[in-house]
This record gives C-alpha cells, sequence and structure tokens, in this order.
C-alpha cells in the first residue's frame, strides 16, 4: 500500500509541475462556467415587467379592467404600470425596451360591452414573449368574466324574467363571489438551482473527467517510455502499480472539483448547499469518475488513444446527461435517459440542495448510485488493468 501511495505521489508531482491538470481540470471549467452564468439569463429567478397602458375609453368598463387584474399584477410584484396618452407613444415605449409590452383600450370599450358587441383590445408586445403571455392571460381571465356577465344577462331575459335593477345587482354578487374552485398553490419539494449553479455543478461533473484520467494516462506513459518496466522489476506488486494511478487520479479529480465549488461560490456567486453534504456529494462524484476513466483507459493501448477515448466518452456522457442545457427544458424521454450517466444523478443532487430544507435523506440515493457506479466500472478496470495497463 506505501507503494501505491509513492506512486501516486510521483504522478502528482509531475502533474504539478507542467500545469496540465491545473489548466484543463480547472481553470477551463471554471471559465466557462462563469462565462455560461454571465451570458445565459437565468430563469429561475424572479419575474418582473414594465406594462405601458392606452385608455382611449376612460368608461367604467375600461376602469375595471385596469383597477382590477392590471392593478393586480403591480401588487403582485409582477410588474409596474405606466400610462401613455396614445397608442404611437405607447409603440415607442416597447420598441426603445423602456416597457416590456403595452395595452391599448380602445375609445368605445364600455359601450361596446354595454350592447355585447365585439372589441378589440390590443396588446403590443416587446422582445420579452414572457411579458405578452401574461398581460394576454390577464386580458383573457377579464373578457371571461365579461363573458360570463353576458351570459348570466342573457339567461335571465330568456326565462322572461325583467332585467331589473335588483337582478343585476345579483348578477354582479355573483360574479364577484368566491369561485367554488380553490387553486392552491403549492411550491415543490424539488426546486431547480439557478443558472449560476447549475454551469458551475455542470462544468464540475464534465471536466473531472479529465481530471481522474491522468492516473490511467500516467501508467500508460511510463509504458511507453520503458520505466514500468523498472517499477516492476523492483519489488512492487502490479496492483501496487494500478492502485497508484488510481489514487492520483482520485485525487486530482477531488482537487479540481473542490476548487471548482470554492471558487464558483466566490466569484460567481454559485449555491451549492450546506457545505457537508457538498463534499459527500463531490466525493461520491469523483468516485463514479474515477472507475469511469479507468475502465476507458484500458481499453485504449497507447496514451493518446485512451485521452482522446476518454474524451469522447466524457463529452457524449455530458451531453445525454444534461451538462449544455437543463433537463427540465429537454424532452421527457432524454431525462429517462440521462439516468444512465453520473452527470445527470450530480446535477439533479445539486438541484435538491438548492431547498433551503434539503436533508441528507434527500440526497444518499444520488450518492449511493455514484458511488456503484464507480465501484462497478472501476472493478471491471482494474481487472482488465493487469492486461491492458501493466505488460506481462
Amino acid at each position: 500500500m506505501r507503494a501505491a501511495f509513492v506512486i501516486a505521489g510521483r504522478i502528482l508531482r509531475q502533474r504539478i509541475r507542467d500545469r496540465s491538470a491545473l489548466i484543463f481540470a480547472v481553470l477551463t471549467p471554471l471559465g466557462l462556467a462563469l462565462a455560461f452564468a454571465a451570458i445565459i439569463p437565468d430563469f429561475t429567478g424572479t419575474f418582473h415587467t414594465t406594462i405601458a397602458v392606452v385608455d382611449d375609453d376612460h368608461g367604467a368598463a375600461a376602469t375595471a379592467l385596469l383597477d382590477g387584474p392590471i392593478a393586480g399584477l403591480t401588487t403582485a410584484g409582477i410588474a409596474d404600470i405606466r400610462s401613455f396618452g396614445s397608442e404611437a407613444d405607447a409603440r415607442a415605449a416597447v420598441a426603445s425596451d423602456q416597457v416590456g409590452v403595452a395595452i391599448v383600450i380602445p375609445a368605445g370599450f364600455t359601450a361596446a360591452i354595454h350592447d355585447a358587441t365585439p372589441v378589440e383590445v390590443r396588446i403590443l408586445g416587446g422582445s420579452g414573449a414572457a411579458a405578452r403571455e401574461v398581460v394576454r392571460a390577464t386580458v383573457s381571465a377579464f373578457a371571461e368574466r365579461v363573458d360570463a356577465s353576458q351570459l348570466a344577462v342573457e339567461t335571465v331575459i330568456a326565462t322572461g324574467e325583467p332585467v331589473d335593477a335588483g337582478t343585476m345587482q345579483r348578477i354582479r354578487e355573483a360574479l364577484q363571489a368566491d369561485a367554488p374552485i380553490v387553486v392552491s398553490d403549492v411550491q415543490s419539494a424539488h426546486r431547480q438551482a439557478s443558472m449560476a449553479t447549475f454551469y458551475s455543478a455542470a462544468m464540475a461533473i464534465m471536466f473531472v473527467f479529465f481530471a481522474t484520467q491522468y492516473g490511467a494516462l500516467a501508467i500508460l506513459a511510463e509504458r511507453r517510455v520503458g520505466t514500468l518496466n523498472r517499477l516492476l522489476a523492483a519489488p512492487i506488486g502490479q496492483a501496487s502499480v494500478v492502485l497508484g494511478g488510481s489514487i492520483a487520479g482520485f485525487l486530482l479529480g477531488l482537487l479540481a472539483m473542490t476548487i471548482l465549488v470554492v471558487a464558483t461560490t466566490l466569484i460567481g456567486h454559485a449555491s451549492w448547499g450546506p457545505p457537508p453534504f457538498v463534499a459527500l456529494l463531490v466525493v461520491a462524484a469523483v468516485v463514479a469518475a474515477i472507475g469511469i476513466s479507468t475502465l476507458v483507459a484500458t481499453m485504449a493501448r497507447t496514451v493518446e488513444q485512451a485521452g482522446g477515448l476518454n474524451a469522447i466518452v466524457a463529452l457524449c456522457m455530458a451531453a445525454i446527461g444534461g451538462v449544455f442545457i437543463p433537463l427540465s427544458q429537454a424532452p421527457e424521454i432524454l431525462a429517462r435517459v440521462s439516468l444512465i450517466t453520473p452527470h445527470a444523478w450530480f446535477l439533479r443532487a445539486v438541484d435538491t440542495l438548492s431547498v433551503p430544507t434539503a436533508a441528507l435523506a434527500d440526497i444518499l440515493p444520488t450518492i449511493a448510485v455514484l458511488i456503484a457506479m464507480g465501484v462497478v466500472t472501476g472493478g471491471v478496470g482494474l481487472a482488465r488493468a493487469r492486461k491492458a495497463l501493466v505488460p506481462a
């Protein structure tokens, strides 16, 4: 066992001296994580927009729309309301991105509703589709209530009853009463991490496969230059040589991910979750990565082949595992297939840790799966290593 640690230390010193591991396993993913978080908007944040309002009607129905549903958006903290004197002014504000969307209530709006004739409320959308849809849904809900009011009046007329002031009052009270169906919005226990956290975690789990490969690549390099035969000629078992490479790869992967977690937290404002839970998750991810990297390395006969094959496997799993886009925005079939990769499990656990009440039990299944992936693939890789990495 002591010989394995000596070999691991030798490999680590080589990688630190040539700085390849530092550049490719730490600086590159850190730069990409910060860049992605900066240029891609965070859709997990709070939505807010500014709505321009043009009231050319000034009637009771227009007032009901503006003081009711539209004002409710302000109360809910979703939007600010700005009044404009003309449609041209509102269009100019939308075009210059001063407001996100505009509502134009035409003259005769109230009279048209009173006479049950068609009338059009124009929504002038800007560059934000979300703002248009929020306003469209709000105005549509108001229109549905107007339709219900008109239907109630028509029903009363059809029965032959007089539409007097008392009847209209009862209709208004019925429309203003609480709905018989109450919709309760309960926040799910599972949330999606912020974009800064997501891309920090995504780059960390993708590039850890490049960090953990250096142990196996070092053994292949030893064989190519002929120093491996000298190691085997010494009183060192083959298992110690292979284990030394695995320990070096594990420590490089652990160091790389730890630096990324700390750096993205301090620089990129990523929120990984409780440090003890994150530490366990990182260790499990590195175990999975070193196992897969070891197995992949045994399928190559040269350093170049091993490095290229490992890159292909790592990038393919990253694409399937949801590294480049959150799986919540991907087709359902991809979300299911992604579970064959450690990337998807790791990112799922990071999402889980974004909940303030997250407990260790919430990520234990992920930790178990990641360790199982590493143990199984690593066991197969070590079994093959005597033939593939160590010459007979």
